[in-house]
């Protein structure tokens, strides 16, 4: 037995899921933890934009109205508007000069300004820039002071925020919290359901090398509606075909060997009295060899089934058209001699003069002839078989019905099987080797019908067999016409 080896781990699938799930649990978190902090950020930083631009925007436009561009001028345009109370508000000239500062302890009055901002805001431009550090977020704007189309100055604004940059580091900080809380949950659950993943895919395993071992008996039983509970379910069913198909094939093979070798040791029997024989006449040597053909005969009629019935399992064509009344018309003529010596009567009811159906000719020829065969064999002297077609929509109905000597009902599920024979004695007698009902089993069953058995012990036996009807457009069809019988 070969041992089973567990892949590597870098080759496992639980180490597969392990790191996927990891690796999108580090882009999920990654994405968690910028996006929403940076989404934050802008939308603080542009709610500020537009604050300090209305508000320093209608102080510039009260500069601008306003008699003289002074330090009393803004402070009252300040105080007035109420705005400024949280920046450093500068206003200068067209040169530049500091002409107000909020700023108590300024010491800018009376000297240029030189910020970037102020000298864009010198030539016309409305500016608001801010960079951001984590201790705080720096807002800059400034506007031009304007007058009959000219700019006579300039109002700059600066502030220092730091209540915001700490609102946003607490929130990133609760955040990241979040994350590690979410990654420990989250790596938790990923070892747990790799560890079950993992001892589910054993038991589909453990099934895989159990059957590999030619143990049909075992089952997965995982009881899960997901996929893995869909493949186990569909495993134990394979199992159970393969354990009944592997019970079909030692009883076949039980049973054919059995089958073969009666006949083999009736010929060894009889060449062994030949043999010994010391003072044998022609006419026994001509009857122990006659015996003998017997013999070999059944052997060939057993060994012809079996060659059948392996054709049809290996892939024998199922494809065909096959005119049915000629079909029962050639297997009736093949079976008159053998009709005729049980003083057995053949009759026809209802028959058409054209019946197409559906399937391999050879496969319908088969069926025919084995049903009628076995109707003259196991019937009555002197009693009757009636063969009738029954033409429907979609499907004709072949009616082979006997007068002989029935078949019981605890019997009737098994007159298929191969080799099963239910009057041994009689089927003796006529030669029969139990495998014609099981080549029309699976002949009917190939060809996509079906057939049916009624029986009356002592009486009599009726089989119905379902063809399918052939398409009304096809012309072309054959017709099985061989010399040959059916397999008994």
């Amino acid at each position: 037995m070969e041992y089973r080896r567990s892949p590597a781990l870098v080759n496992s699938l639980r180490f597969k899921v392990l790191v996927s799930f990891m690796l999108l649990t580090v882009v999920l978190l990654t994405i968690l933890n910028t996006y929403p902090v940076g989404r934050m950020r802008n939308q603080l930083i542009l709610a500020r934009e537009v604050e300090m631009r209305s508000d320093f925007g209608a102080f510039s436009a009260a500069l601008e109205s306003a008699a003289a561009l002074d330090y009393e001028t803004a402070a009252t345009a300040l105080s007035i508007l109420d705005v400024g109370r949280d920046q450093r508000v500068l206003v200068t000239d067209a040169g530049g000069r500091v002409l107000y500062d909020n700023l108590k302890t300024s010491d800018l009055l009376g000297k240029t300004a030189l910020f970037s901002e102020v000298i864009e805001a010198l030539g016309g431009k409305d500016v608001f820039r801010c960079s951001y550090d984590i201790d705080a977020f720096n807002y800059r704007t400034a506007c031009a002071v304007m007058r009959d189309g000219a700019v006579i100055g300039a109002v700059y604004a600066y502030e220092y925020d730091e209540s915001s940059a700490d609102l946003l580091q607490e929130t990133r900080e609760e955040i990241l919290q979040i994350s590690v809380a979410v990654s420990a949950m989250t790596l938790l659950f990923i070892i747990t359901f790799s560890v079950s993943l993992r001892r589910r895919f054993d038991r589909v395993l453990e099934g895989v090398y159990q059957v590999r071992e030619g143990n049909y008996d075992y089952r997965i039983d995982l009881r899960s509606s997901d996929e893995l509970g869909i493949i186990a379910g569909e495993f134990d069913k394979m199992s159970d075909q393969l354990a009944k198909n592997e019970s079909i094939r030692r009883q076949f093979v039980s049973d054919a060997s059995h089958e073969l070798k009666t006949p083999l040791a009736s010929i060894k029997l009889l060449c062994d009295s030949i043999l010994q024989a010391r003072d044998i006449s022609v006419e026994d040597v001509r009857e122990f060899l006659g015996d003998i053909r017997e013999e070999i005969d059944r052997l060939t009629r057993i060994t012809e089934g079996l060659l059948y019935i392996s054709r049809m399992e290996n892939g024998a064509p199922m494809d065909g058209i096959c005119d049915l009344t000629h079909t029962l018309v050639r297997s009736t003529d093949m079976l008159r001699g053998n009709a005729a010596q049980m003083e057995v009567e053949i009759s026809y009811q209802d028959l058409p003069e054209m019946a197409y159906v559906s399937g391999n000719p050879d496969m319908i020829y088969q069926v025919v002839f084995n049903l009628m065969e076995n109707a003259v064999k196991y019937n009555r002297r002197g009693g009757h078989v009636r063969v009738a077609l029954e033409v429907r929509d979609d499907q004709t109905l072949l009616h082979v019905a006997d007068t002989g000597i029935g078949i019981q009902e605890e019997e009737l599920e098994r007159i298929f099987d191969r080799f099963y024979r239910v009057d041994k004695m009689r089927s003796r007698e006529t030669r029969g080797t139990g495998l014609g009902l099981s080549i029309v089993g699976q002949c009917m069953e190939a060809i996509g019908g079906h057939i049916e058995v009624t029986s009356t012990y002592g009486e009599g036996t009726c089989f119905t067999a379902y063809f399918n009807n052939a398409p009304e457009e096809e012309e072309d069809f054959e017709d099985y016409d061989g010399e040959g019988g059916g397999t008994q």
